[in-house]
């Protein structure tokens, strides 16, 4: 949903990662944002969205990489009143666009190490969203 609009923020504050939506590219030094799902709408509030996201960074500087996921924890906790247009794609042409307010972004934790696989230190950053879609009026 919104995790296009999450790597652009961290992107020019973390430039010496490889930054990515939903997929890596690169071998080291990246930072990959993730949709991860989300909680059930309230019963009640049924416009109100609650998304999850996770950063997950990973990089063979593993003072870097836990450097990478403090600055991402801290650039995104308590983040309010966005608004946010995705855009949606075919054949490289824009075909649909929907418009977000994202009211609060809230860190699910601290950023948490993952360990080391292939001499890189990963680390998972996870938030609990809440948005609600703009709706234009007919």
């Amino acid at each position: 949903m919104i995790q296009y609009h999450l790597m652009q923020k961290l992107q020019p504050i973390l430039p010496d990662l490889e930054w990515t939506v939903d997929y890596k590219t690169a071998d080291d030094n990246t930072g990959t944002v993730y949709y991860e799902g989300g909680g059930s709408p309230g019963e009640y509030d049924v416009p109100t969205r609650f998304p999850r996201y996770m950063v997950y960074i990973s990089s063979s500087d593993w003072g870097y990489a836990e450097y990478a996921a403090q600055v991402v924890h801290d650039a995104l906790h308590k983040l309010t009143n966005e608004s946010v247009i995705v855009e949606f794609f075919k054949d490289g042409n824009v075909v649909a666009t929907k418009s977000y307010r994202v009211f609060f972004i809230k860190a699910a934790s601290e950023p948490i190490p993952l360990g080391v696989a292939n001499d890189k230190m990963d680390f998972s950053v996870n938030f609990d969203v809440n948005l609600v879609e703009n709706k234009e009026e007919e």
